[in-house]
């Protein structure tokens, strides 16, 4: 590396060749360009990974008013959709003989403080899904500062062909209940659903979503 002296125009910037004048620390310099190394042949296993990568970001991508909402304390200097992004790569994720695939179960619309519910019910009415829910005392809701809480709720196809549908920031959860619009489809078609809760007040805040089962959903 050669420092460059100031001229009568000023120091030179920039690529001439095989060289670069840059800046640093009001110091100018050259130097070399980088050697570019010939592009190699990847791995199985990089190639699996990469493919792990962009089939999740797809995926997700498509609930990102959800992980917004429900991933935005779950990993420190990370966006909320990074965060979701991170825990379904390590827990969400299957590698199948046909390439990446969900794990229902472990799909998650939130991740935060433990869950507070009991128990959970679901019924049909007239193209709606009613889903309730039951809680532990609410002296412990209100110790925990929970009472802001509202309702995420997604139903997930597992046919691509159908689309997913929800709410989010929906009843409070001292409502005990949430009601959805049922999805239109084509023919008789599997939802797998999920029940979460994020804070309305600004924090942040979010509770550890539950997957509520599989949901079948006719043609009307």
């Amino acid at each position: 590396m050669a420092r460059v002296n100031n001229g009568a125009n000023g120091a030179p910037s920039g690529k001439v060749g095989a060289v670069v004048f840059c800046k640093w620390k009001d110091i100018n310099y050259v130097r070399s360009l980088p050697k570019v190394k010939k592009r190699r042949k990847l791995s199985d296993r990089e190639n699996e990974n990469r493919g792990k990568f962009a089939f999740t970001q797809t995926f997700l991508g498509q609930f990102t008013k959800f992980f917004r909402l429900g991933f935005q304390r779950y990993k420190d200097n990370m966006t909320a959709f990074n965060a979701a992004m991170s825990y379904h790569l390590e827990h969400a994720i299957l590698m199948a003989a046909q390439g990446p695939a969900i794990n229902y179960e472990k799909f998650a619309i939130s991740r935060g403080l433990e869950d507070i519910i009991v128990s959970t019910s679901t019924e049909i009415l007239s193209g709606k899904l009613e889903i309730k829910w039951e809680l532990k005392l609410t002296k412990e809701l209100l110790h925990h500062e929970l009472s802001d809480f509202r309702s995420m709720v997604l139903l997930l196809p597992e046919d691509p062909k159908n689309h997913a549908t929800g709410v989010s920031l929906g009843n409070s959860i001292e409502y005990r209940s949430q009601l959805i619009d049922l999805p239109k489809v084509s023919e008789s078609s599997i939802f797998h659903l999920y029940l979460g809760f994020a804070a309305a007040d600004g924090s942040n805040r979010s509770m550890n979503s539950v997957y509520l089962g599989i949901v079948t959903v006719e043609k009307e």
